[in-house]
């Protein structure tokens, strides 16, 4: 067993982060912003640098333009308490210069307003953060980068340290995503072969360090789904001694589980608080202690509101006053940018859990709402997923024969830590074992493209033993949208 101190427990198993990291860490934090695009930007603009540059015309971490986006820099002061008023453009951009504190805020500021109007789309984001014009060189070496670090999920520092590859190793084959869901599968890379299991196992402390375990037989168990219920898992340690098990009971408050295999394929497949251990004996000599976790338990129970909403108020206004003004307050990682733009015509009030509010929200929305990583997210079906289509065959990691199922397709595959909630994935149609149909049953068709939607997902592993996998509930991309339950408050859509 392995004691590691951690700078912040939300970067659980990084020993250290560079200076600019651990601040724009903090930064994206507090304005409420993804970690990955605010490190994958600067990355990718200055090196972590607070520098001029574009001939004097941008300045800072950011490299944000004062001329465009003046409302960057006067949020920023705002925030820090700092008056620009009277500064000139120059004594503005030496002063960036000489702030680091100050220059990132301007910097996430930017980033935010970018990221959050392209509704996540990195491509998107990235060719109106830089210009359309950017030379594809340029935007492959920063697709490079930002599949670094939205890879990496909390170990951004041996990501970074490897951002000179000329082309990030996937154990997947992966098919970028096209319009609507088609994939193009001319495109499909094909990438090393799944070898070398690798994992991490830490169990965080108020007292904010870790106990990484990872030496010891570990096995877990985790269930993520987009409805109703929060993402659960059981992790059992084997074997620990009597002060560190002791420890862990009295102190654990925290649990984050990274496995896949070694090269890129590699991340966190559940992060969430310890509800109860479990101290039991399997045999006359071997002791294991159950850790039950549960991912956003605390905001879904304790996360309470109470304001005013001022009439002229969008969703997506309310959505965001939810997150953040809760006793345990959220970020959020996707929310759909189809959303009604239509305003409250009168004022109301807000008192209660916030989980409430969002999934009525969500309902009235013909939205889904859940949990993942501790980030909430609200999507409707139109919406499409940010990133790749991940290609599931034989050779590509997929286990035994796909089952058609009512609205969908159940799949199983060798561990793999990319497909997220809400994940796109393609498979052959021939490969899928066909429904038996009962009289007067209603069957979804297959995709006319292969492709399928995760809204459920059960990852298995034994750091020991021969499970390590990934099961898959998936609904079709065609025909109508699925009315997963009877209950309409809790379809998936």
């Amino acid at each position: 067993m392995i004691l590691i101190w951690v700078q912040s427990l939300y970067l659980f198993g990084v020993i250290e982060l560079s200076d600019w990291k651990t601040l724009a860490v903090s930064e994206a934090t507090r304005q409420g912003v993804a970690v990955d695009i605010v490190l994958a930007t600067i990355d990718a603009e200055t090196g972590g640098v607070n520098k001029p540059g574009d001939n004097g015309n941008a300045v800072g971490y950011g490299q944000v333009w004062p001329k465009w986006h003046m409302n960057s820099f006067e949020s920023a002061a705002k925030q820090l308490g700092i008056d620009i008023s009277g500064m000139s453009l120059e004594n503005l951009k030496a002063f960036t210069l000489s702030n680091d504190a100050y220059s990132m805020a301007v910097a996430v500021h930017c980033i935010k307003g970018y990221w959050e109007g392209w509704g996540g789309n990195w491509d998107k984001f990235t060719r109106s953060y830089v210009g359309p014009a950017i030379p594809d060189s340029d935007y492959q070496r920063r697709l490079n980068i930002w599949n670094q670090y939205h890879n990496s999920n909390f170990d951004y520092q041996s990501m970074a340290s490897s951002s000179s590859q000329s082309e990030i190793e996937t154990g997947f084959s992966i098919a970028p995503l096209d319009k609507l869901y088609s994939a193009q599968l001319n495109t499909i890379k094909n990438s090393d072969i799944l070898y070398g299991r690798k994992y991490r196992v830490l169990v965080g402390t108020s007292g904010n360090y870790a106990l990484d375990v990872s030496d010891l037989r570990c096995t877990f168990k985790t269930i993520k789904t987009m409805q109703l219920q929060l993402n659960y898992s059981e992790v059992v340690i084997y074997n620990l001694n009597a002060e560190t098990e002791n420890a862990i009971i009295d102190e654990g408050d925290r649990i984050v589980v990274e496995a896949g295999y070694e090269g890129g394929h590699y991340g966190v497949v559940f992060d969430g608080n310890i509800i109860l251990p479990i101290r039991e004996k399997e045999d006359g000599v071997t002791y294991k202690l159950t850790l039950i976790a549960l991912d956003g338990d605390r905001f879904a129970t304790q996360g309470m509101v109470g304001f005013n909403i001022p009439k002229g108020q969008t969703s997506r206004k309310v959505i965001e006053s939810c997150g953040n003004r809760a006793s345990i307050p959220i970020q959020f990682g996707s929310i759909s940018q189809n959303l009604s733009s239509n305003k409250l015509t009168r004022g109301k009030v807000v008192f209660g859990l916030a989980r409430d509010y969002l999934r009525q929200i969500a309902q009235s929305e013909n939205a889904t709402f859940y949990i993942e990583d501790g980030k909430g997210n609200i999507i409707k079906a139109p919406d499409l997923p940010t990133g790749e289509i991940i290609e599931l065959s034989p050779t590509s990691g997929l286990i035994g024969v796909p089952e058609q199922t009512q609205y969908g397709a159940r799949i199983k595959c060798l561990l793999n830590p990319k497909i997220k909630l809400n994940s796109l994935v393609h498979i052959d149609n021939s490969l899928i074992r066909a429904n038996r149909i009962q009289q007067g049953q209603f069957q979804q068709p297959f995709d006319n493209d292969g492709i399928y939607r995760a809204y459920q997902l059960i990852n298995t592993g034994d750091t020991r033993g021969n499970d390590w996998y990934t099961e898959i509930e998936t609904v079709t991309q065609a025909g109508m949208n699925p009315a997963m339950i009877a209950n309409s408050s809790q379809a998936l859509w």
